[in-house]
Parts: C-alpha cells; sequence; structure tokens
C-alpha cells in the first residue's frame, strides 16, 4: 500500500496515565462538561457506554491494591500511572466496512479487543466507551495500569502485539478490516516520519528546538557559501582591467552568487516559518495548558467537595442506622411488656392478633417498617 492509499487497518494505541490524565481523559470519554469543537453535539446520543469507567478515586485505589503486592519500599509517586488507556480506530476505508455492521456487531468487536487483551496482558479492563459523534468511529477503553501480581502495563503492554490482537479479532467481525503495516516495513519504503509516527507534545518539547537549530545551522551554511563567493566576485570586480579568462570567471562567479544567495533567502524562509511554527505552539500550549490548570482546580475542588459530601452521608447513615437499632430494640422491649400485660388481662390473644396484622402489613410495605418482634 502506498501512502497515497486509503488505509483499511484497524488500529489501537494505549497510554499509562497518572491521576490527573485519566480524569481528564474520563471527562472527554464521558463527554462531561465543554466538548471539543470537533464533536458533533447533535450526535452524541449516538454514544454507548459499554462498561462504566471508574471514577478517579476508585481507579486510583486499585492502583494501589496492584502495587503493594509488589512489596513497594515507598509510597506510590503523585504522577504515577494509575490506569491504561486506549484508544480503537480505524483508517478511512476501513470505517465505512465497520460503520456497515449493526450497533450489536460493533460493539461485541469493541468488547472482544478490549477483553483479548485483558486476558493476554494479565490485567482486567475497567471501562470502555464508544464515540459515534466524531468524524470517525472509535472507542476509549481503560485497564488496571497492573496485571494480578502488581507487574506495571507500561513495561509489558507494548510493541505491535496490540495490532497483531486487534485484526485477528476483527477478521471475524468485518472481513476486509486488516492490521495496519509494520513500521519497520513503513521506514523501509521510505514513508516519512510525519506520516508513521504521532509525536507526543513530550517529543515536540523535545524535537522542535533540535528542528529549529538545525535551521539555523543550515542558514549559517547558506551564509558562509554566500560570503566565500561574494569574495571572489568583489576581489575580481576590483581590478581595473580583467583578462578573457578571468572574466569569464567573473561570470561563472556571479552566476554562482546569484544561485547561492536565493539558496541562503530559502533557507531563511524556512527558518523564519519554524520559528513561526514554534512560537505558535508554544502560544498555545501555554494557553491549553492554562485552561488545563482551572479546569483540574475546578474538578479537584468538586472532588474533594464530593469526597466531604460522602464521608457526611456515610456519617449520617451510620447515625441512622444505629437510632433504627435502638427503634429496633425499644420495639422488642415493649412488645414483651405488652405481651405480659395483656395475657395478665387476659387479651393476650388479641393483641397478638393485632402484632400479626402489623407485621403483615409492613411486609407488605417491603420491610421498611420497625420490628415487631
Amino acid at each position: 500500500m502506498t501512502a497515497e492509499e486509503k488505509s483499511k487497518a484497524i488500529s489501537i494505541r494505549v497510554k499509562h496515565a497518572h491521576r490527573s490524565r485519566y480524569k481528564n481523559q474520563r471527562r472527554h470519554d464521558l463527554r462531561l462538561g465543554q466538548q471539543p469543537s470537533y464533536v458533533e453535539s447533535d450526535r452524541s446520543h449516538l454514544n454507548r457506554i459499554l462498561i462504566d469507567l471508574p471514577m478517579p478515586a476508585a481507579i486510583t485505589k486499585r492502583a494501589k491494591e496492584l502495587r503493594e503486592k509488589t512489596g513497594p519500599s515507598r509510597a506510590m509517586r503523585a504522577d504515577a500511572a494509575v490506569a491504561t488507556i486506549g484508544i480503537i480506530t480505524f483508517g478511512h476505508a476501513a470505517q465505512p466496512i465497520f460503520e456497515a455492521l449493526l450497533i450489536e456487531q460493533q460493539d461485541a468487536a469493541y468488547l472482544e479487543i478490549a477483553q483479548r487483551i485483558a486476558d493476554e496482558y494479565g490485567t482486567t479492563i475497567r471501562g470502555l466507551v464508544v464515540h459515534a459523534d466524531e468524524t470517525a468511529p472509535h472507542a476509549h477503553a481503560v485497564w488496571d495500569c497492573r496485571d494480578q501480581d502488581g507487574v506495571p502495563m507500561s513495561r509489558v503492554m507494548k510493541g505491535s502485539r496490540l495490532q497483531d490482537i486487534a485484526a485477528e479479532v476483527m477478521e471475524k467481525h468485518a472481513p476486509g478490516i486488516e492490521r495496519g503495516v509494520l513500521k519497520s516495513v513503513r521506514i523501509a519504503r521510505g514513508d516519512k516520519p510525519s506520516q508513521i509516527y504521532n509525536r507526543s507534545v513530550k517529543q515536540l518539547h523535545q524535537d522542535l528546538p533540535l528542528e529549529l537549530e538545525a535551521k539555523r545551522q543550515e542558514l549559517a551554511q547558506f551564509d558562509a557559501r554566500v560570503m566565500e563567493m561574494r569574495a571572489r566576485v568583489d576581489k575580481l570586480e576590483q581590478k581595473e582591467k580583467l583578462n578573457e579568462a578571468e572574466a569569464k570567471r567573473l561570470t561563472t562567479y556571479q552566476s554562482r552568487l546569484a544561485a547561492r544567495i536565493k539558496e541562503y533567502n530559502a533557507a531563511k524562509s524556512a527558518l523564519n516559518a519554524k520559528f513561526e511554527q514554534v512560537s505558535q505552539y508554544d502560544a498555545a500550549l501555554k494557553v491549553k495548558e492554562r485552561v488545563l490548570d482551572q479546569v483540574e482546580e475546578k474538578m479537584d475542588a468538586r472532588e474533594e467537595e464530593i469526597d466531604c459530601q460522602e464521608k457526611d452521608l456515610r456519617a449520617r447513615e451510620q447515625d441512622v442506622v444505629r437510632r433504627e437499632n435502638i427503634l429496633d430494640r425499644l420495639v422488642d422491649d415493649i412488645a414483651k411488656l405488652v405481651g405480659e400485660v395483656a395475657d395478665k388481662l387476659g387479651v393476650g390473644r388479641s393483641i397478638r392478633a393485632i402484632r400479626d396484622r402489623l407485621i403483615s402489613a409492613r411486609n407488605e410495605l417491603g420491610d421498611d417498617g420497625p420490628s415487631f418482634g
């Protein structure tokens, strides 16, 4: 397949997310809060939650429990992974093949891929959400970030095996969708790095300054070539009279100087374009980071508020249970005393009949009333 051909491939990419990243991804997956412009809100009702996503506190607690199995000597770092998150996507030519399936068939394929990955790596799938409100169909999955023995997924869940699993499963559900081409093959056939690699923010931070410096060095080399040729031209032009050979050489040098100036100007334009790209990226990144920081602060405050509410609710529930237990004991004691008095007065049978009728009524109401002994 050439770079211009549309891909019929299924692809899966995973990341091992710390708590903050998981919180943001969960909000995106569940469409909580303001959504990006590429989300078609009038189609969001077509999204499906196949396995509900755990709250950040729950997935973090689970990660700590699995980590304890390794007998760690230090507390878990704040930026440690608490979940492994993945996205299942399709190439342009694969999308209509997959969308031709019934919704139930699509969901079955997504579930089987996520479960097969969990089985192969000894982890557990914790969430799976299907998005149908964007340009292309895809699903977001969440797994425990460690296996049952506490081994981190970051050590084992990588490489091309994920693509093998996805293609093997999809072959059963939607023949025609295939495995993506191996990176080694794409490199060998000469695909551009931008076509092969999906650079992360961290990689961009590392790569863009290096690319900018490379453009600067390239411009410096062209500048040196221009200066060298200009010196030759100036030397000949300073002569009062040139012989035939020198005149020809001057013409040649002037032509070469013009070509080198053209190369220099092209390199300078490329440097300016790269500098503009870096500036725009930095500006956009700063805005995005500020927005994310504000959102994260609000989410942290909201989560703390929810935690406090949950603690207060648990305390109230415990108080209600305590009061109900006291009430039940009082009812039992009163029932015994009433029974004893009733027997002495010779109306015990009637009192017990009334008691039985109350018990029956309580049962009909769903066993929500107090105990009558």
